[in-house]
This record gives C-alpha cells, sequence and structure tokens, in this order.
C-alpha cells in the first residue's frame, strides 16, 4: 500500500516554504561591507536561506565591522594566526570550509572581491560542484604584481564562478574579452554603495572639513613605499598650515610602524585604531579629501563627492578616474605632496547625494538576489 504524503495543495506549499541556503562567505572587513547587503535580502526572501560564513582571516577587524553592521556569522573558521602565509590561509579555509558545504548542501557560495578567502572558498565549492557567484566579478590591472596577490585572486575566481556579478560595464567588457561565457555575467552595480545608503545617517562620527583622511595597507608598499608615502603626507603639511590628517591605521604590524615611525611627533595627524563601519562612513562623509590605496574607497569616495588620490601604480578601477574626482598619484614622496597639494586648492563637492558614481544607485544587492532567484 502506498502512503499519500499530505494533499497536492499540501506538498505544493511544502516545496514553496522550502527555502534553500546560499552561503555568504566574509573573511576581511571590505567583504562584510560589501555582503552585507546581499545578506540582509536573501534574509527577506521566500526561497533562499542565507547562511554567513566567517573565516576570519582578519578576525579583529572582520568581528568589529559585522556588529556595526548588525550581522552574526552562523559559522565561524577562525583560520587566522600570527604572521600567517597566504598559503595557510589558503589551506585552512578549504580544509575547513569543506566539510560544511558537503554537509549542508547550498545551492550556491557567494564570495566579494579578491582576497585570499574568496579564492580559497570558490576552490572548496566548485570542488564540491556547488555554483560560486562572484561578487564584484571582472575588475582588472593584468599586473600581477599590482595588487598582489589580489589581481591574480580575481582572474582565478572568475573563471570557477557560475554568476559573475560585474559592478559596471567595463568589468562586463573585460570578462567577456577573456571569453568568460556571456551567459555567466551580470552587471549588477557593487554593493558598497548599498552599504553607504544604509549607513549615511547612523554615525556619531564627523571630522574638521579641513581634514584629509587617509588610509593605508596594501601590501606591495611594504617594502619601502609606504615610507615614501607618508612622507610625502608630510611634506603636504608643512606646505598647508590649515591641514589635519586622520589616519585608522590598519593593525598591520608593518603600517603601525611606519605610522608610528613617520608621525612621532606630528601633532597635526591623528593616528586611531580601525573604526567599524558606520563610524567610519560618517569620517568619510565629512572629510575634505581622502589619499588611500584601497579598493573599495575609490568606489565610495565618489559616492560622497570627494576626490580620492590613490596611492598605487595600477587600478582595478578605471572607471572611477574618467571623472577626474579619482586620481592614480603612485607612491612617490615628491608625487605625493604635488597631488596633494593641487587636490587641497579645489573646490569641495556641495551636490546631492550620494554623487554619480559609475558603481551605481544602491541597488545592488537587489539584482544579484533577483538574478539568484532567476537562474536557480
Amino acid at each position: 500500500m502506498r502512503i499519500c504524503a499530505g494533499t497536492s495543495a499540501e506538498r505544493t506549499q511544502s516545496v514553496a516554504m522550502t527555502r534553500r541556503k546560499i552561503f555568504v562567505m566574509v573573511g576581511t572587513r571590505p567583504e562584510a561591507v560589501k555582503m552585507a547587503p546581499v545578506q540582509r535580502l536573501l534574509a527577506q526572501s521566500q526561497r533562499f536561506e542565507p547562511v554567513l560564513v566567517s573565516t576570519g582571516q582578519h578576525r579583529e577587524l572582520l568581528e568589529g565591522v559585522l556588529s556595526s553592521l548588525q550581522l552574526s556569522p552562523d559559522h565561524r573558521l577562525d583560520v587566522m594566526s600570527n604572521q600567517q602565509t597566504l598559503n595557510e590561509v589558503l589551506t585552512r579555509v578549504v580544509d575547513r570550509l569543506s566539510p560544511l558545504i558537503a554537509a549542508q548542501k547550498p545551492a550556491a557560495v557567494l564570495v566579494q572581491g579578491d582576497t585570499t578567502t574568496v579564492l580559497a572558498s570558490a576552490l572548496a565549492a566548485y570542488h564540491l560542484r556547488v555554483p560560486v557567484g562572484h561578487v564584484e566579478a571582472g575588475l582588472r590591472t593584468y599586473d600581477h604584481e599590482n595588487p598582489f596577490p589580489e589581481e591574480a585572486n580575481r582572474q582565478l575566481v572568475d573563471r570557477l564562478s557560475r554568476f559573475c556579478f560585474a559592478p559596471t560595464e567595463l568589468a562586463r567588457t573585460q570578462l567577456l574579452a577573456e571569453r568568460i561565457e556571456p551567459a555567466k555575467v551580470f552587471v549588477t552595480g557593487n554593493t558598497v554603495i548599498d552599504s553607504l545608503v544604509w549607513a549615511a545617517g547612523r554615525s556619531q562620527i564627523s571630522l574638521p572639513p579641513n581634514t584629509l583622511l587617509v588610509t593605508l595597507h596594501r601590501r606591495e608598499s611594504f617594502e619601502g613605499a609606504l615610507t615614501e608615502i607618508l612622507n610625502g603626507v608630510r611634506d603636504f603639511l608643512a606646505q598647508a598650515p590649515d591641514a589635519r590628517v586622520f589616519w585608522p591605521v590598519h593593525p598591520n604590524p608593518n603600517v603601525v610602524q611606519a605610522a608610528q615611525l613617520v608621525f612621532a611627533n606630528e601633532p597635526r595627524v591623528t593616528l586611531s585604531a580601525p573604526l567599524d563601519y558606520v563610524s567610519f562612513a560618517g569620517a568619510l562623509s565629512t572629510a575634505r579629501l581622502l589619499l588611500t590605496d584601497s579598493g573599495g574607497l575609490q568606489e565610495e569616495g565618489p559616492s560622497f563627492g570627494k576626490i580620492v588620490l590613490v596611492a598605487r601604480d595600477r587600478t582595478e578601477r578605471p572607471e572611477a578616474m574618467d571623472g577626474g574626482r579619482n586620481r592614480l598619484v603612485g607612491r612617490t614622496r615628491e608625487g605625493i605632496r604635488q597631488q596633494l597639494v593641487a587636490a587641497w586648492s579645489e573646490q569641495a563637492y556641495d551636490g546631492p547625494l550620494p554623487a554619480p558614481s559609475p558603481f551605481g544607485d544602491g541597488r545592488a544587492a537587489d539584482a544579484i538576489v533577483r538574478i539568484l532567484d532567476s537562474e536557480l
């Protein structure tokens, strides 16, 4: 005798109520910021259940930003160790994530950006035949030394991905030029704008209007270039007596040592611990000018109408350079000084926010979830 498991209508309702798991991977502060809007919208979905997995690649910075974003991981892989190498991070993420994927069988694994967490998570999912969704796909410098190892990571991850969520048309064009299948490429905008919109108005931090906001942490600058950049900032301060500097210092020992060495006796430079995301959004929105080697700030700065001086030799975000607000300024002492002096003399943006940006209007996460809903 066959046992009937309810009526057809009941079975249909039961299937409709079954939510498919989507792993949302984060390992660093920028990844959490850019994945938070996707996590929130997936949580509201009737078809998907987000599972937030923290690798802990940058544990202290990551936990702080998750708290400010009002997110709590469902799983922590805790891969961070003192003086960890890139290969150690890679192997620990693969080893610890693979059994979790195998046990929970998610419909997809979402990664963001270009860190070792991203490559390891994508590789673990790919080997288990779980579709990978790459948020912020298609960014390129085509120079594996700038930035290292991020440029190689993002090229590899795009090859492994079923969904390449490109933030701009240029990113899409670059993916297609590499013969990524067109059906795998979707232009969505960048989710960092979504996070900025969310954070706007929540911050209690406000900088004086004569403040240069600095963020520097790139690995390729540790061999002397970072000191060159900082000495360029000090030279700028000598020419701009009204200017002040605010720098939330990355905890990497190389960065901390350089900051203390160059600015130990500079009263107009404030070195702070890293800020939570909401506080940093307030600092960003009120600063006069930005000097950074960050990738994310090249997107966030234009949305607040800021001039962003990018202390790098290459950028994977050339779209932001087209409007003239973002400028690639290199890493030499004299080049940094000249560019800071020139930008300091320019009129500040006073238009509506978010300012026009090639990275979208704050609805990228909605586009990503709609694509997943359709394709899965």
